[in-house]
């Protein structure tokens, strides 16, 4: 089947697709002194997953369909990223600069309308945001000529943090942009509702101005209370730890929490469980080779480790295939889209091409 027509049919999905619940995630960043983390619970109805290791000075072209323009973007820098929908296709990661971003359904988004900007779909998005802003300030900036397209499938939101400690929150309200950062965040968590109900349910328990006792449900706003409280209640003990304190109090009660990660922004390093393997395992940014003249690597999210690290191999179209057949196949709104979409999406990253360094 040829592009055109395969971007139509993911097109007619996306619009079915839309209308359906998001499912439930959290994340938060926690600073101590210069050091910044960043931790996310990703919660899901299956656990398979890759960590992809993204090259930087690499070409890519945006899979997209009329009426929006055609894009294309160079890599700046490489990043390492989480995925079930194929390479390129993430849902966060972070990149060599010490940017990560992090998406959580959020029913209530709707995305800017095709106007004189560039659209991409909402994975894609992360992607691009990873391979080429260095700061959170850059992500909100490339809104001047780039959005989020009405095309998508999922509805989300973001946060968004780099190693300078600057964090914000991105939604899609109305059409619109909304970012709540500096001094409009004076709590850095998200989960699934909007940050401005969040903040505003949060003003009714003990310690931020109400009396209630704290939540114990794993419902939206209640994460986002429990989140905000382990924020508060930090006292220098140590960061990735407490992260994973963190993130084991806002997980789900159904036991749907698949993927807990920390992220280490200034020393570039991440840290992970699974539900399928619970062994903390981590890898450094700084001991991976991001040049585009060598493979690209992925790892099996859920496979053993040697000494704590993760076991990267060269990437294979067919092993992308194998994972987007496996998540689509058992998530329900995922599973009518037809063998030919999947297809298209497993061999989009051979389209990328590798740009010739300049001397």
């Amino acid at each position: 089947m040829k592009k055109n027509s395969l971007v139509c049919i993911l097109t007619f999905y996306a619009f079915f697709l839309i209308s359906f619940e998001g499912i439930a995630c959290t994340t938060f960043c926690l600073q101590d002194g210069d050091r910044v983390v960043f931790g996310r619970n990703f919660d899901f109805p299956v656990g398979y997953g890759h960590v992809v290791i993204n090259k930087r000075n690499t070409t890519k072209a945006a899979m997209i369909r009329p009426p929006e323009k055609p894009f294309e973007w160079t890599s700046k820098f490489g990043s390492v990223t989480f995925n079930q929908n194929g390479r390129e296709f993430p849902y966060g990661g972070i990149n060599e600069s010490g940017l990560v971003i992090e998406q959580m359904a959020l029913n209530e988004s709707i995305y800017p309308e095709t106007d004189h900007r560039y659209g991409l779909t909402e994975l894609q998005w992360i992607q691009y945001q990873l391979d080429n802003s260095a700061s959170v300030e850059e992500v909100i900036a490339s809104e001047k000529f780039l959005r989020i397209s009405p095309q998508s499938v999922a509805k989300l939101h973001f946060l968004v943090a780099d190693k300078m400690g600057k964090v914000a929150t991105i939604e899609f309200l109305d059409g619109k942009m909304i970012v709540h950062t500096g001094e409009g965040l004076p709590v850095s968590a998200l989960a699934n509702d909007t940050y401005k109900n969040g903040m505003r349910y949060l003003k009714d328990f003990s310690g931020f101005g109400g009396t209630k006792d704290i939540p114990v449900s794993s419902a939206p706003l209640d994460r986002f209370v429990n989140a905000a409280v382990a924020l508060q209640e930090f006292d220098g003990d140590d960061l990735i730890n407490y992260s994973f304190n963190i993130l084991e109090r806002v997980k789900q009660e159904d036991s749907s929490t698949q993927w807990s990660i920390v992220y280490d922004l200034n020393n570039l390093e991440v840290y992970f469980k699974t539900r399928n393997n619970p062994e903390l395992r981590k890898f450094s940014l700084q001991e991976m080779d991001f040049d585009c003249d060598s493979p690209v690597q992925y790892a099996n999210i859920d496979e053993g480790s040697t000494a704590g690290k993760l076991l990267f191999e060269d990437f294979s179209p067919e092993e992308n295939e194998d994972l987007i057949n496996r998540v689509w196949s058992e998530v329900e709104f995922l599973s009518p889209l037809p063998l030919e979409v999947r297809k298209y999406y497993a061999d989009y990253p051979l389209t990328i091409r590798c740009e010739e360094r300049k001397i």
